[in-house]
C-alpha cells in the first residue's frame, strides 16, 4: 500500500512522543514493505535539510512562515499554511503516481489532509494525540489546573487570563471570536475524517462528541521493543549515586510538571527514611530555574538534566528504580511511560487521562492521585526491591502484549484496508 504521512512533528526536529510515535508507524510500515512517504511542516527557518532520509523513509519538509506574534502566528501556522500544505500533499502524491491512503498525525497535518482529500480521492485517517480537537492550547487544561470540556465562549474567556496573566489575558480577549472559529473548523474537518485513531479510551470519550463513534478507533501507540532493547544494551553516559528515580518530560506547567515542586518539597521531608538515591530531571522547559532552585533549597540529592537525547533516555529508564510520572493534565496516552513500560521500569503515575490504560495498579505500576500519595508510594518502594522488580517485570510483559509494533501494525492495516474498501464503494 502507498502511505502518505504528514506529521506536524518529527525526528530529528521533533524530540517529544508525538515525533516518536509517527516515526516508529512510519518505520514499522516500511518495513512490512509499504510505500511510505512522510511530510512535515517546517517552520522557517528549517533546522533539517527539506529533503532527507531517516532509516530508509523519505521525508519531505514544507517551510512555512509564521510571525512571533500571538493568535497571528497561529493563524500563519493554521488557515494560512493548510492550503499550501495540502498542495505539497497533491503534488508528492502526483510523483509517485497516486498514493491509496493518507494518514494525518496532529492539527496542522490533519486539516491539510481533509483539504488534499477532494483532489486526491483517497481515504483519510488522521490520529489524535492530544486537545487540540477541542481546546485551542491542546493541553485540556483550565486554568493550569482542572481539564475543561470544550472550547466554548466561557472557558475561553476564563482561560486566556489563567494562562497568559492577568494583564495579557485580558488584553487577548479581542481575540477570542477568531480562537472559537479556529476551533470549530478544526472540530469540523476531523468530523469529515474517513476514521479517527484515538490513542486510548479517554481520548475516544473527549471525541465522542465530534466524530461519529463508528470512525473512531482505539489503538495505542506503538513502541519498537526489539530497537529499544538494542539502544539500552549500551549504559548511559550519565552518572549518579545510589536507587535512580527518574523524570522526563517538559518542565512546563501546562503539561503538569508544576507539581514536581510540590513533590521535591515533601520528598525532602522523608529523605532520611530512604536509602540513597539520586533524582534525576531529565527536560527543558520554563520551570527548569524553578525545579534546580527547590532541589538546592531542599538539599535533594538530584539534578536538572538538560533534554536528553531520546537514546539515553531510554538507557536512563531501563536503569533507573523508579520512573515518576505527576502530571495533572489529561494525558492522551503518555509514550514515556509506554516506553517505561517496555524497558521494565517500576512506574509511579497520577492516574490522569490515558494513564490506566497503560497501568493496572498494583499489577504493572501504581497509580497514585495526589503529590503526597505519589511521596508515600516513593518512600515504600525504594525501600522494597522485590516489589519494584515484580512491578517492572509485569509491566514489560504486559507493554510486549499490548504496544508493541509487531501487535499493532496489523490492526492499523486492518483499518487502512476497511476505509479504503469503503471508499471504492
Amino acid at each position: 500500500m502507498r502511505i502518505l504521512i504528514p506529521s506536524d512533528v518529527f525526528p530529528p526536529d521533533g524530540r517529544g512522543g508525538a515525533a516518536w510515535s509517527s516515526f516508529t508507524l512510519a518505520s514499522g510500515l516500511h518495513r512490512r514493505g509499504h510505500t511510505v512517504q512522510v511530510l512535515v511542516p517546517c517552520r522557517q527557518p528549517c533546522r533539517s535539510p527539506l529533503l532527507a532520509h531517516l532509516e530508509n523513509i523519505p521525508i519531505q519538509r514544507v517551510p512555512y512562515y509564521a510571525p512571533a506574534i500571538p493568535f497571528v502566528q497561529n493563524y500563519f501556522r493554521h488557515e494560512r499554511f493548510w492550503p499550501r500544505l495540502a498542495q505539497a500533499m497533491i503534488a508528492t502524491a502526483n510523483r509517485q503516481g497516486g498514493v491509496d491512503l493518507i494518514h494525518a498525525q496532529h492539527t496542522q497535518a490533519a486539516a491539510a489532509a481533509i483539504l488534499a482529500r477532494e483532489r486526491l480521492k483517497v481515504p483519510v485517517v488522521v490520529t489524535v494525540r492530544d486537545h487540540w480537537p477541542w481546546d485551542y492550547f491542546a493541553t485540556g487544561l483550565h486554568g493550569n489546573r482542572i481539564p475543561h470540556p470544550g472550547g466554548s465562549w466561557a472557558a475561553l474567556v476564563t482561560d486566556l487570563p489563567a494562562r497568559l496573566g492577568a494583564l495579557r489575558g485580558v488584553l487577548a480577549l479581542p481575540a477570542i471570536p477568531y480562537l472559537y472559529e479556529h476551533l470549530r473548523r478544526r472540530a469540523r474537518l476531523l468530523a469529515s475524517a474517513d476514521a479517527v485513531i484515538a490513542p486510548s479510551r479517554y481520548i475516544a470519550c473527549r471525541l465522542a462528541n465530534l466524530v461519529a463513534p463508528e470512525r473512531i478507533h482505539v489503538i495505542p501507540n506503538m513502541v519498537d521493543i526489539a530497537a529499544g532493547d538494542a539502544i539500552v544494551a549500551t549504559p548511559p553516559r550519565t552518572t549518579w549515586e545510589g536507587d535512580l528515580i527518574l523524570f522526563a518530560g517538559k518542565l512546563e506547567v501546562n503539561k503538569g510538571a508544576g507539581l514536581l515542586l510540590d513533590l521535591i518539597t515533601a520528598l525532602a521531608e522523608h529523605q532520611h527514611t530512604l536509602p540513597p538515591f539520586t533524582l534525576l530531571i531529565a527536560g527543558d522547559g520554563a520551570l527548569r530555574p524553578a525545579i534546580a532552585t527547590a532541589l538546592t533549597r531542599h538539599h535533594l540529592p538530584g539534578r536538572v538534566l538538560d533534554w536528553v537525547d531520546h537514546d539515553e533516555l531510554l538507557r536512563l529508564t531501563a536503569h533507573c528504580s523508579l520512573f515518576l510520572f505527576p502530571s495533572n493534565w489529561g494525558e492522551p496516552l503518555s509514550r514515556a511511560l509506554i516506553e517505561a513500560a517496555a524497558l521494565g521500569a517500576p512506574i509511579i503515575a497520577m492516574p490522569t487521562g490515558g494513564t490506566p490504560d497503560i497501568i493496572d495498579h498494583g499489577q504493572t505500576g501504581i497509580l497514585a492521585p495526589t503529590v503526597p500519595a505519589m511521596v508515600n508510594w516513593i518512600v515504600r518502594l525504594l525501600n522494597d526491591p522485590a516489589t519494584r522488580q515484580h512491578l517492572g517485570a509485569n509491566a514489560r510483559r504486559v507493554a510486549r502484549s499490548r504496544f508493541a509494533a509487531d501487535c499493532l501494525l496489523p490492526r492499523y492495516e486492518a483499518l487502512y484496508t476497511m476505509v479504503c474498501q469503503s471508499k471504492q464503494l
